[in-house]
């Protein structure tokens, strides 16, 4: 699998064309849902706030026509303020990941929160995967500000958030973003930080780099220490599923979620090779349960379409040995530590870090 097949939308100028038709629509469909979600009872949830209602469609609305033209979040690595290029490791702590000659480790790059990170410095370090279906988002200042910052100040940790390679862009389907991931966090050992005092994070997509990257470790334990925890923010846990439409439009969760079927099915296939098996355990990590050796905490939105698929993740995970608690914010729909400032769960998304830093308090 190289270069994605392109479809009239997909390219100029049907891109162009169906962008400024979407952004009209929506200029015109505003009054009326502004109109609509007045009275309670036709909000997609009752209990949500006015603006909570007006910014899951907005952002529905914005994903939907963003994955109908495939979107492209070029990858950057300019070193500018907190942003440092990494390069791959020479360890051989790449085994296993290497059986697509398109996709090879390369640099990679990543932002610190607040500062980088300094000898002697003895606060937990945060190293966080970003959501975006595995095609949009990066780890740079202005797409990942209320995260980190929420986590830092929270937790009382640094925190590297880093770009990994996105499967929207040409030979970066997996394993490229777990490529990068581990570059990531062999980077940290390289810088002297011991394993017992990084922390390994993720929300939505990210939530599942993070499973992967746990996975890997496993089988590199002597190159790659097991981090102290790992937490998962809205972990999306079931890439595989996600290529069927029909997986998350009947989801009971469907209409309180902002998750349209076509961003995770653009996220699933862009990012699954053609050549490899779609139930390895990197695509389907429900079926395929594993013993961490690293305490995880998962958090899930009681209205978002991947609370069941986290709930049972927490089921499966316990069963191998594994230390699991499990977090439900009842009212909140998806992601809401990488979006909670836009869909307005500020509250709920403060809420589940302060309990996050309450389940770290209690690993070490």
């Amino acid at each position: 699998m190289a270069k994605r097949r392109e479809t009239f939308t997909t390219r100029q100028p049907g891109k162009a064309i169906w962008t400024l038709a979407a952004t009209i629509y929506t200029i015109l469909q505003l009054p009326f849902w502004l109109i609509y979600f007045i009275p309670s009872s036709f909000r997609q949830y009752s209990q949500w706030t006015y603006r909570q209602a007006i910014m899951n469609k907005l952002i529905r609305l914005f994903l939907y026509h963003s994955s109908y033209v495939e979107v492209k979040t070029p990858i950057q690595l300019e070193e500018t303020g907190r942003f440092i290029q990494i390069r791959p490791s020479l360890d051989h702590v790449y085994d296993g990941l290497l059986g697509d000659l398109d996709v090879q480790p390369t640099i990679t790059g990543g932002s610190w929160y607040p500062s980088p990170y300094e000898d002697g410095d003895k606060q937990r370090v945060i190293l966080h995967f970003h959501g975006g279906a595995l095609v949009i988002g990066e780890g740079r200042p202005g797409d990942v500000d209320f995260a980190a910052n929420l986590l830092v100040k929270t937790l009382d940790a640094k925190g590297f958030f880093p770009s990994y390679r996105l499967a929207s862009n040409d030979y970066c389907h997996f394993p490229a973003a777990l490529q990068d991931a581990v570059t990531a966090y062999r980077y940290l050992l390289d810088q002297g930080i011991p394993s017992d005092r990084i922390v390994v994070s993720g929300d939505s997509a990210g939530g599942s780099l993070i499973v992967s990257l746990l996975r890997h470790i496993g089988n590199h334990k002597t190159k790659l220490p097991a981090p102290s925890a790992a937490l998962l923010f809205s972990p999306w846990l079931d890439i595989k599923s996600s290529r069927d439409p029909a997986s998350v439009t009947g989801n009971r969760n469907y209409d309180t979620d902002y998750l349209p079927a076509n961003f995770t099915g653009w996220g699933a296939q862009a990012y699954i090779p053609a050549h490899m098996d779609v139930n390895s355990p990197h695509f389907s990590p429900l079926d395929h349960p594993f013993n961490a050796q690293t305490p995880l905490w998962v958090q899930v939105g009681g209205l978002e379409i991947l609370f069941d698929e986290g709930i049972r993740f927490a089921e499966v995970m316990k069963k191998k040995g594994n230390r699991v608690e499990i977090c439900v914010e009842p009212l909140a729909s998806h992601d809401i530590l990488l979006a909670g400032n836009l869909s307005g769960f500020e509250v709920e998304a403060e809420h589940v870090v302060k309990l996050a830093g309450e389940f770290l308090s209690t690993v070490g």
